[in-house]
């Protein structure tokens, strides 16, 4: 197992002419074979043209071709392996996406993300790295009862529902634990539900659906919402946060109106002023042609009416942590916190599998059998007693039932207003990319499974 990336100064590797050496490493993961180090890595070769770019793994999968890319055989668990691939490549950012299959033994979940994480930090602090940004879960608060709009203030349970989630907890606060150790700035990125090209688990999952003949089934009543995140967008909350880990930024961007989130589904703010400024005019007509604007602005509304509102009686700190606030400059650092990323459209739960079929070979269910959540938990555990009996896991488990039936789903606005973070591929974009991918590459993008 290995780590993830390196940077020398990534805000000055957008321009060619910096004149700045940089060095980036990023740690394929042995989760979906890579699917997010592999993209990291791309889209690095991409933003940062002059960069020197690196990963570690044990095994090399990937970039061959790559001339600006150099590959490292490293265990993340051996300080050693790990120091000498720092101190060889000149690290100055460290990108941690390793982790193992979600579903993993309570073992391997241990030794990868936790004394796996334990041993980044320790090889960064010792090789004076400056970044650390590490790929956290949104399943870290997850407990098998619903997630709805949940923020950064949603603690972790204190049962969690497996070893992955629960360890992936822990390195998460090793990591942010380690903010400030002889100047390690360090940050964690909550995705959820990861899709697109090279995805090895979620398209070809329901993929795999659809070719058994199983469509017409359903668990729950598909009124739960679930948040999906394309890759890219994952990515780019990554390079958001390695690029602005140093900054800090005025508390008043927890005041400033957003608009909503619209990349695959038009939506509107709550029509609470007949005025549009400009930036907005455009837009309203475009929703409502008789829209007529006046001419001057109403009066500042007494509240933002979102979730880091003042007048809503938010505590600050909690939503942002004590030590990034600092109340005398009115500022919160970017650093030493954690943020959900997603694309901000949840969806209907069966509504993404019904998406991939339909963009696969424009698959429409005839019908639909709703199985009720109480008695899919009993087919599941008649079927897990069985198996175990047999040494084997089935298909439909406990787990499963619970995961397809309950709200998970996130609240991005710290993301969006601390990091800058806004998702550039939509929901609907996402899905053509990821299925166009699996159609070319079909007779190898099989379901991985743990």
């Amino acid at each position: 197992m290995g780590p993830s990336g390196f940077s020398y100064d990534l805000q000055h590797c957008s321009s060619s002419s910096s004149g700045q050496r940089t060095d980036l490493l990023v740690r394929h993961g042995a989760r979906s074979e890579g699917f997010l180090g592999h993209r990291l890595i791309e889209l690095l070769v991409e933003r940062y043209p002059q960069a020197n770019i690196a990963s570690l793994d044990i095994v090399q999968r990937h970039f061959p071709e790559k001339k600006q890319w150099t590959f490292y055989s490293a265990d993340l668990t051996s300080l050693e392996s790990l120091t000498a691939a720092f101190t060889q490549h000149g690290a100055d950012v460290v990108f941690h996406t390793a982790s193992p299959w979600t579903g993993s033994g309570e073992e391997v979940c241990e030794k990868v993300n936790v004394q796996g994480t334990k041993t980044i930090v320790e090889a960064c602090v010792q090789n004076n790295v400056g970044r650390l940004v590490f790929t956290s879960s949104a399943g870290t608060v997850y407990d098998g009862i619903d997630l709805i709009n949940v923020d950064e203030r949603m603690p972790f349970p204190k049962h969690p529902i497996d070893a992955y989630n629960e360890t992936k907890a822990k390195a998460e606060q090793i990591v942010l634990e380690a903010n400030g150790k002889d100047g390690l700035l360090t940050v964690a990125i909550r995705p959820a539900g990861i899709f697109g090209p090279g995805d090895r688990q979620a398209v070809p999952g329901v993929m795999e659906v659809l070719k058994t003949g199983k469509t017409k089934f359903q668990v729950g009543s598909n009124e739960n919402l679930f948040d999906w995140t394309y890759v890219d967008n994952v990515v780019h909350a990554h390079l958001l946060a390695a690029e602005k880990l140093a900054d800090s930024v005025p508390l008043s961007v927890l005041d400033e109106r957003q608009l909503p989130i619209s990349l695959s589904v038009s939506r509107r703010q709550l029509p609470t002023s007949t005025f549009r400024p400009a930036s907005l005019l455009e837009r309203e007509q475009k929703l409502n042609p008789s829209f007529e604007n006046v001419t001057e602005p109403d009066s500042p509304l007494p509240a933002i009416r979102n979730r880091y509102d003042p007048f809503a009686n938010v505590n600050i700190e909690q939503a942002c942590g004590e030590r990034g606030v600092d109340r005398e400059k009115e500022t919160v650092a970017v650093a030493g916190q954690a943020y959900f990323v997603t694309n901000g459209e949840p969806i209907a739960f069966w509504d993404f599998p019904r998406a991939v079929w339909h963009e696969y070979n424009g698959h429409v269910a005839p019908w639909v059998l709703p199985l009720p959540a109480p008695v899919g938990l009993m087919i599941a555990g008649l079927a897990e007693s069985v198996m175990k009996l047999m040494g084997k896991t089935p298909n439909m488990t406990q787990g499963k039932i619970v995961y397809s039936t309950v709200n998970r789903f996130y609240n991005i606005e710290k993301a969006r207003r601390i990091l800058g973070y806004e998702p550039i591929v939509g929901f609907e974009e996402g899905v053509k990319r990821a299925v166009a991918w699996y159609k070319a590459n079909e007779a190898s993008a099989q379901p991985t499974k743990a």
